[in-house]
C-alpha cells in the first residue's frame, strides 16, 4: 500500500489566478498564450527566473531586462504565498502514524514547490516526489505516474492517488487502475466533472471528500480490503 498525493489545492494553496494568468496579464500577452505558457512553467526544467525570461523574451519578442524584474518577483511571490491548507499537515501525520507510506505526484513549477518545501520541509526531504517540471511532462500523462510507480518499484493495483482536480488526477490514476480519492478543495471548479461523475458519464473515484480534514488512515486501507 502506498499513497501519492497531489500538491497544488490539495495539500497547498495559494492565489486563486496561476502563475501563466500573472504572467500574461501583466507582459500584455494574447489569450493564445496560456497553454504555451503552462507548458513552459509546468513540462519544462526551469530554475531560475533568469531561464524562465530568456524564454518568455524569445518566444514573444521581448526585451529580457524589461520582464526580468516582474518574472523575479513573481517567483518570489510563488515561493511565499503557498500556505498548507486544512487539515493538509494533519492529515499527512496521520498517515505516518499509522505507517502507511506516501509520496507526491504534482504539476507543479519550481518556485511553488519551494513553498512546499518551505510548508513541508519534513515531507519534502524524506518522501518521493514527482515534480512535473523536473519529469518534463504533467498530468493528466500517464507517464508522470509511471515514472512515479517504476521509481517506487509498485504495481498501480498497490497504489492510492489523492488529488483535487479530475482530469488530471482522478482520470489517468483510474486508467491505470490506481485506488482514487478526490479532494473537493475547490467545488465550482470541479462541478461539470462532479455533475458527469454523478450522472454515471464518467467512472466514479472510490472515495470522494470535501477536503484533507476528512482523510483518515482507516479509509485509505478499506480501498484494499476485498470487499472494496
Amino acid at each position: 500500500m502506498f499513497v501519492f498525493l497531489d500538491i497544488g489545492f490539495t495539500l497547498l494553496g495559494g492565489p486563486s489566478q496561476g502563475p501563466a494568468g500573472r504572467l500574461m496579464k501583466h507582459l500584455g500577452l494574447p489569450l493564445d498564450a496560456k497553454d504555451p505558457l503552462n507548458h513552459l512553467l509546468f513540462d519544462t526544467p526551469l530554475e531560475e527566473p533568469e531561464a524562465l525570461a530568456d524564454h518568455i523574451a524569445r518566444d514573444y519578442g521581448l526585451k529580457k531586462g524589461n520582464i526580468l524584474p516582474f518574472i523575479a518577483e513573481l517567483w518570489d511571490k510563488q515561493v511565499h504565498e503557498a500556505y498548507p491548507l486544512p487539515g493538509a499537515v494533519a492529515g499527512l501525520q496521520r498517515l505516518r502514524e499509522e505507517g502507511i507510506p506516501f509520496g507526491f505526484i504534482s504539476n507543479i513549477w519550481a518556485p511553488f514547490l519551494a513553498g512546499f518545501a518551505r510548508c513541508f520541509p519534513r515531507e519534502f526531504k524524506e518522501c518521493p516526489l514527482f515534480a512535473s517540471y523536473q519529469q518534463g511532462v504533467a498530468k493528466p500523462n500517464p507517464e508522470i505516474f509511471l515514472t512515479a510507480l517504476r521509481h517506487t518499484g509498485l504495481n498501480p493495483q498497490e497504489t492510492v492517488m489523492i488529488g483535487d482536480t479530475y482530469d488530471a488526477d482522478m482520470a489517468p490514476a483510474l486508467k491505470l487502475g490506481m485506488k482514487t480519492i478526490w479532494i473537493l478543495t475547490r467545488p465550482d471548479k470541479e462541478r461539470f466533472d462532479l455533475v458527469d461523475v454523478l450522472n454515471h458519464q464518467k467512472t466514479r473515484p472510490h472515495q470522494t471528500l470535501a477536503s484533507m480534514e476528512h482523510l483518515h488512515p482507516d479509509q485509505v486501507v478499506a480501498l484494499f480490503s476485498p470487499s472494496a
